[in-house]
């Protein structure tokens, strides 16, 4: 009897270079070793107690579900949250989504059919590749080289990269996972390349005020002269470090974008209840949070990178901004050492999970001696964590 088969999408769409490793963390945690998990975006800060008391307080008698375009007051609170920058929006372009993850994916498939071009600049959150796969969408990569500190290259050389298929580009502001935070140039650059070529302009926002220049966060949809090319994808889960709540929202000023998200939203049907009434007074005043979090994550930053430096061979600049720190390291194929960190080397009990950046690159063979570091530990146990990974660097070394 023939062999039932998936999808060639379900077999092709990669496995998260954050989460494949979990099967032998687990086993390396059932052996007694403490694993310090700086690899994935899950930060250990509390959030704001606000969105609790209004969960606890929820005194409906049923959990029905929620309008396709929102709660009101929810949608209202994120008016209130995008005004701060300077944007205005509508009702009407606003619509909450599970996480930015479904606003991206809802983007995409907004602007996209199957086969057409979307170019994205590399390394990249991995979540655009599977949801390439997923939707039938080509990625065109551009990339952004490391040793620039990942600088956006001129725009002649991003225009060649453009054919009749292409319907957006992806910018991600500040960056995940290079902690890259885009100048006013290089957006100038991308805002019109995307009007001389009549492009969407995907702009993933997740960590808009997680940025260490001391320069006022701002988003693209500020830029009047942009507002029909620009689509937003934003969530609660990083600036409000509450990422289980899976609260995002897609934004954007052109009414023609809107009706497309809503009749995709309406599909899915809602996002949940509890968690769009508890963001409500969190919107409502972000700033004290928010500003809050924005210092701890730039001291964490800081303990990084003091403890990089100590390290041989490692080659980084500080991260600007978001909560992750890219670098380069003296190995030749960053999964291999990240398996040897998990399965073989621990030190006082300890051992140390990160992220292979391979995945995070389109263009076969780049990456492949890079890691991305996420400072979602206190600094205590970052400084720890930096003391293990170069004790593991020179174990790893010694062991080839």
């Amino acid at each position: 009897m023939q062999k039932l088969q998936v999808s060639k999408r379900g077999q092709d769409v990669i496995a998260s270079p954050i989460r494949k490793f979990l099967p032998l963390m687990q086993a390396t945690e059932k052996k007694g070793i403490k694993v310090l998990k700086i690899n994935v975006g899950d930060p250990d800060l509390q959030p704001p107690a606000e969105f609790f008391k209004v969960v606890r307080s929820y005194a409906g008698k049923s959990l029905p579900y929620t309008p396709s375009p929102g709660i009101p007051a929810h949608t209202a609170a994120w008016q209130t949250y995008f005004r701060q920058f300077g944007v205005e929006l509508p009702m009407s372009g606003i619509i909450p989504t599970v996480g930015c993850a479904e606003a991206i994916l809802l983007a995409m498939q907004a602007v996209c059919d199957p086969g057409d071009e979307l170019m994205v600049f590399e390394p990249l959150y991995s979540s655009y590749k599977s949801f390439a796969v997923m939707t039938g969408i080509k990625l065109v990569p551009v990339l952004l080289p490391f040793e620039k500190n990942f600088a956006l290259p001129p725009a002649a050389e991003i225009e060649k990269k453009i054919s009749a298929k292409t319907k957006a580009i992806v910018v991600i502001n500040p960056d995940n996972p290079t902690g890259k935070l885009w100048t006013d140039q290089e957006l100038k650059t991308v805002v019109a390349i995307a009007k001389k070529h009549n492009l969407f302009i995907i702009s993933d926002e997740t960590y808009r005020e997680i940025r260490f220049d001391g320069k006022k966060p701002a988003s693209l949809l500020a830029d009047k002269s942009a507002r029909e090319h620009v689509i937003v994808c934003d969530s609660a889960s990083k600036r409000f470090t509450m990422p289980g709540a899976r609260t995002g929202v897609v934004v954007s000023f052109n009414e023609q974008v809107m009706r497309t998200l809503l009749k995709f939203a309406q599909a899915r049907l809602s996002t949940p209840t509890l968690e769009q009434l508890g963001l409500v007074p969190v919107l409502n005043n972000s700033k004290p949070y928010v500003n809050k979090i924005v210092k701890e994550y730039k001291k964490r930053r800081d303990v990084i990178a003091e403890g990089l430096g100590k390290i041989p061979g490692v080659v980084f600049k500080p991260a600007q901004g978001a909560i992750y720190q890219a670098l380069q390291i003296p190995v030749k194929e960053s999964e291999d050492f990240v398996r040897f960190m998990v399965s073989e080397f621990s030190y006082k009990g300890k051992t140390v999970m990160v992220t292979p950046m391979q995945d995070f690159y389109i263009t076969p063979g780049r990456g492949r001696s890079e890691i991305r570091l996420a400072y979602v530990l206190d600094s205590r146990l970052l400084k720890e964590a930096m003391e293990i990974l170069r004790r593991g660097l020179e174990a790893y070394a010694k062991s080839k």
